[in-house]
């Protein structure tokens, strides 16, 4: 963030600065809900409880924790109003905890969409080796992503601090390293949660959707065994097709960050000046991912029919006179369900 001259700029006006207040509350307290419904949901309906839906709950719990930190980290910036900054440990505290929490968040979600087309890769292309795909090792795998975002955005920990300039405060990162341990660091974490897998990910869905147009030619009959391989073969169609609004939101709305940080180290003056309203750390840091965060529940109760049939059953049960339905779990019946 480049707000070495913002004193001698025109203070943001009091409408920018509601409008740049209220988008970032609002996609925070959106998101919050939003992840929140899915992670209620999958936990009340025993028929949710499927290998996909285990890593977008994954990835709702990662996006609940970044969507509660996103606020109190624009607050550090000035960005929206707090009664929180009242000292300097205080701010550093959530400076440290809201970078951190967003660089697991990014991590955990790409992870979960990877493990994703890869399960969806084995169960549809190689089924027969699906079996290898145990219970256990998808728990190693969840975990995994935990492990490796907690360890790899550490550094967020231990660089992020606050520093002020007069009546600025700005919650800044990586502020001792030289510029050469900045670029690696930046290239190393694009390569590894950016590039790979949105190449990993188009390799292996084209071969999915390939694998998927194939069988179709040879479900023609009306047999009681073709009828059965032609409603799995519908349903692993539509799965894939949410999988890809899902994947498609993430890298649409993590590119303009990782675009914008590629150009700030290439071109750290010229395309990006310094103005008081922050518009750009506003629209590539807190609008375009909190974006992402919100866009998946959005998604999911829009375009699965399992989880928006589960959602309002139990919303509708926790609203019954003198019902506990809301409170255990529910089974939504198969014939409404994608997998």
């Amino acid at each position: 963030m480049n707000n070495s001259s913002i004193d001698d700029l025109p203070k943001c006006s009091q409408v920018a600065s509601a409008v740049i207040a209220s988008s970032i509350s609002f996609l925070s307290i959106a998101s919050f809900l939003g992840n929140i419904m899915i992670i209620i949901t999958f936990l009340k309906t025993l028929t949710l409880r499927t290998s996909v839906n285990y890593l977008i709950v994954n990835m709702a719990i990662s996006d609940l924790i970044s969507a509660a930190t996103n606020w109190p980290l624009a607050s550090t910036e000035r960005l929206v109003p707090t009664t929180l900054m009242t000292d300097g440990s205080t701010a550093t505290i959530v400076c440290k905890t809201g970078q951190y929490s967003r660089a697991i968040s990014q991590a955990v979600s790409v992870e979960s969409l990877l493990l994703i087309v890869v399960e969806r890769y084995v169960a549809i292309v190689r089924p027969f080796q699906s079996v290898l795909i145990t219970r256990r090792l998808r728990i190693t795998l969840v975990s995994l992503t935990w492990i490796l975002a907690l360890s790899l955005a550490f550094p967020y920990v231990w660089t992020s601090q606050i520093i002020e300039d007069e009546n600025e405060t700005d919650c800044r990162t990586f502020v001792n390293w030289t510029e050469i341990e900045k670029s690696v660091f930046y290239g190393v974490g694009f390569i590894i949660f950016y590039v790979v897998p949105l190449v990993v990910t188009i390799v292996l869905y084209s071969r999915i959707i390939r694998s998927l147009n194939q069988s179709r030619h040879t479900l023609e009959g009306e047999q009681p065994d073709q009828q059965k391989l032609r409603r799995a073969h519908q349903q692993n169609r539509a799965v894939m097709k949410i999988f890809l609004l899902i994947v498609s939101a993430f890298f649409i709305c993590w590119t303009p960050l990782c675009v914008y940080i590629v150009l700030k180290k290439t071109f750290p003056a010229s395309l990006f000046p310094t103005n008081s309203c922050q518009v750009y750390v506003v629209m590539f840091f807190y609008l375009f991912p909190s974006l992402g965060t919100v866009a998946n529940p959005v998604i999911l109760f829009l375009s699965s029919t399992r989880f928006s049939a589960a959602f309002k059953e139990m919303f509708r049960n926790c609203f019954t006179p003198n019902s506990t339905l809301c409170t255990k779990s529910r089974r939504v019946a198969p014939d409404l369900a994608i997998p």
